[in-house]
């Protein structure tokens, strides 16, 4: 007599589900699959990508203002260069103004709470708070995505070059991880953007690309640690073995098989950092280390910060912004590492 185990019966299912799942089709639409079985994955994933919209939508209206000499804003309140989205307030002479540029002071309307119309009022130097939350959303998601990609590219590379080759690089490389990993990351941090920054204004980019650059130089170690040790497992393997035996160079194993074989955990670091950076480089903005002349959640943040008690709606708005940014993110970063290991988010 065979007694058949419920979990048994449950675990041939989930394998049938995993069969039917990658039956003619390529890694990301099984990937997408996987995450939509993830509510708050899903959750995540509609958050980022309303954001990477508004992002863009700001982006163009910028670069439209750029293309056209509109990017000096009279103070005219009515002028179209000012105000690109308004909605009548019916039995009033007044609009509800939704998109002003960044840079419009709006004259006699300095510090006006949350109304019908500014929604999310203004601040202290006349600027509408709903429009600088909506045009910040595009420098602070750039760097924020430009800073992470960068770090994990570098650490890919160096992960990928250490663990194939061995030996005295990747001796040094091990050991200048463990002197990096050993100091306090964001004070290192601080430190050095504060050394630099004079030397920021000379340069394309001013600060942020400063920052950039030295997010990436102390924060590649957790990655290449994780692609150096996918890839002392994938390096004896058969298919890499044979690559070898039919003459192929080394570049060409790393860059052509083994790598393109190591990205999935890459990917959800990456997915994961993006929220991190963003929040570093906020954390930057507040202590004093941003750019004031910048449209970014943390500048305003910072510029607000001593407004809290006073005029809550001042810093409210960019903090609830990069909340959500890195709410969303994480969300999606975990949806990610358990739709491309299932067997992981099993265990």
């Amino acid at each position: 007599m065979t007694i058949i185990n419920d979990a048994i019966i449950e675990k041939e299912a989930r394998i049938l589900d995993e069969i039917k799942l990658v039956e003619g089709s390529n890694l990301w639409a099984i990937v997408m699959r996987r995450m939509k079985k993830s509510q708050m994955g899903m959750i995540g994933f509609y958050i980022v990508v309303s954001l990477m919209i508004m992002a863009a939508m700001a982006f163009i209206i910028l670069q439209y203002d750029s293309l056209f000499g509109l990017n000096n804003p009279t103070n005219d309140p009515y002028d179209i260069l000012n105000y690109y989205v308004e909605i009548w307030i019916p039995g009033t002479q007044k609009y509800i103004r939704l998109i002003a540029h960044p840079s419009y002071i709006i004259p006699g309307d300095q510090i006006v709470a949350p109304n019908a119309q500014y929604p999310f009022g203004t601040d202290t130097r006349g600027f509408d708070i709903l429009s600088r939350t909506f045009f910040g959303s595009t420098l602070s998601l750039v760097l924020g995505l430009v800073g992470q990609i960068t770090t994990s590219f570098l650490g890919m590379i160096i992960g990928a070059v250490s663990g194939y080759f061995g030996g005295v690089f990747d001796d040094i490389v091990q050991r200048l991880n463990e002197v990096i990993s050993a100091m306090p990351g964001f004070i290192l941090f601080i430190f050095v953007v504060a050394i630099f920054r004079d030397f920021a204004a000379s340069i394309p980019g001013g600060l942020y690309v400063i920052v950039i650059v030295i997010f990436a130089l102390i924060g590649w170690g957790g990655t290449s640690l994780i692609v150096r040790a996918k890839i002392l497992s994938l390096k004896q393997t058969e298919f890499i073995e044979a690559e070898r035996a039919l003459g192929a160079k080394d570049a060409r194993i790393i860059f052509r098989h083994i790598i393109p074989n190591s990205l999935s955990p890459v990917i959800v670091i990456t997915t994961l950092g993006i929220a991190n950076t963003i929040i570093q480089i906020a954390a930057l903005a507040f202590f004093g280390l941003g750019d004031a002349t910048a449209v970014t959640w943390g500048d305003d943040l910072a510029y607000h910060r001593d407004n809290l008690l006073t005029y809550w709606w001042m810093p409210t708005w960019p903090a609830l912004m990069i909340f959500i940014t890195i709410f969303g993110f994480n969300l999606m970063g975990d949806a990610l590492l358990d739709a491309l290991d299932p067997k992981q988010a099993k265990g």
